[in-house]
């Protein structure tokens, strides 16, 4: 499994005492917290802050489409079928559950790199182990000049399924049908090349700037098709910092910039498996529109002294646990924490993928997400 590192969120009242003390506020009313809401509430409207959620990755199958893959082909439109009725299902609760942007689930994706094998001058390599945890991905080779490119993202997601109106929604009339904002997550060049192997080009910059240009050309396609958010996915850069294995951000900088360059949605770059907080002022040099840290590997209290002038994606709920957050210290200290922190606005989602959770934790971590989502704006009086 991914090494744990201190999530760095501990909160109680006296945090809040001390606080309301600092900025001269009454021992009665930091008891009950009034001046510390109506101030965080004035302050935010100041600021135009929103607060919003998503979870984006691949997402557990259920036990019956588990049992489908292990004995249908591939290319039986019965296990096509099954996999649209999964993606639904799972699109209806995040939509009931009051997620502000919805994501395919990515159910028919084996790994995060698997439908770029459909690129021309890519093959199909051996099986690797993903990183720390008990998964697999198929090692793309590169062997030839990378064309054939723009729409594999977007041939592999149902989103017109996210426009379909929710089971529970008794309007059914699409003209009058909610508008639901989408989110697609796709891998960083730094992770694709790192993670995959090079045959074909003669130097490293070459190779990643190359992936560079692939992926925005998918991201481009996907803010064509109605995407709002695409969240660039970067564990192997927090993995290799977090282990002492350097990582030139020079180079990673040029290239995502690339990737988001002329895409009308906006880019976010998130880091998992490993503590980014020694190289957080430089990600900040990117041009993305937000940067995001996963709190089980990089403590939020590490990037308090940074002003961001970007969104700020904070993976508050622990993919990699069935051990459930508790709402009300979770909130709290999201709240008391975010009161020192300096960013356009908040994004909280999930640590990584909910692929490593079991079905039915899965969905009570989303369930987590979206009531910690709430109570925060109730705290901070956020535009919503």
């Amino acid at each position: 499994m991914v090494k744990r590192l201190e999530v760095g969120m501990r909160y109680s009242k006296d945090d809040d005492k001390n606080n309301s003390n600092k900025e001269g506020r009454s021992n009665a009313n930091s008891k009950n917290g009034v001046t510390s809401i109506i101030d965080s509430y004035l302050n935010n409207r100041r600021k135009g802050i929103m607060i919003f959620n998503y979870a984006t990755g691949i997402y557990p199958r259920s036990s019956t489409l588990i049992n489908a893959t292990r004995r249908l082909a591939v290319d039986d439109p019965k296990l096509r079928e099954l996999f649209i009725r999964g993606k639904r299902s799972w699109i209806n609760i995040q939509k009931r559950l009051g997620l502000s942007y919805i994501a395919d689930p990515m159910l028919d994706w084996d790994d995060i790199f698997r439908p770029f094998s459909r690129v021309n001058g890519i093959e199909l390599g051996a099986l690797n182990r993903f990183f720390e945890t008990n998964t697999f991905y198929r090692r793309l080779v590169i062997k030839d000049e990378l064309r054939g490119y723009g729409d594999i993202v977007v041939k592999h997601l149902a989103l017109d399924l996210i426009d379909e109106p929710s089971v529970n929604n008794n309007n059914k009339n699409r003209k009058n049908a909610v508008k639901y904002k989408k989110v697609v997550c796709i891998p960083d060049p730094y992770t694709f090349s790192y993670m995959n192997e090079n045959r074909y080009y003669k130097s490293y910059e070459d190779y990643i700037l190359a992936v560079a240009d692939m992926l925005n050309a998918e991201a481009r396609t996907l803010a064509d098709n109605g995407v709002d958010i695409i969240h660039i996915n970067a564990p192997a850069i927090a993995y290799n910092v977090s282990n002492g294995i350097n990582v030139d951000i020079s180079i990673v900088k040029q290239a995502v910039e690339k990737v988001k360059s002329n895409v009308k949605s906006k880019v976010y770059l998130y880091l998992y498996f490993g503590n980014v907080s020694s190289i957080f002022d430089k990600l900040l040099d990117i041009k993305v529109d937000g940067i995001g840290i996963d709190v089980t590997s990089t403590k939020i209290t590490s990037i308090i002294d940074h002003s961001i002038d970007k969104d700020l994606i904070i993976g508050i709920i622990d993919s990699m646990n069935t051990k459930l957050e508790d709402v009300r210290s979770t909130a709290s200290a999201l709240n008391f924490i975010l009161n020192k922190i300096d960013a356009k606005n908040i994004a909280l989602t999930v640590s990584n993928s909910l692929e490593f959770l079991p079905y039915r934790f899965a969905i009570k971590k989303l369930s987590l997400l979206g009531k910690i989502t709430r109570l925060l704006k109730m705290k901070q009086g956020s535009i919503i």
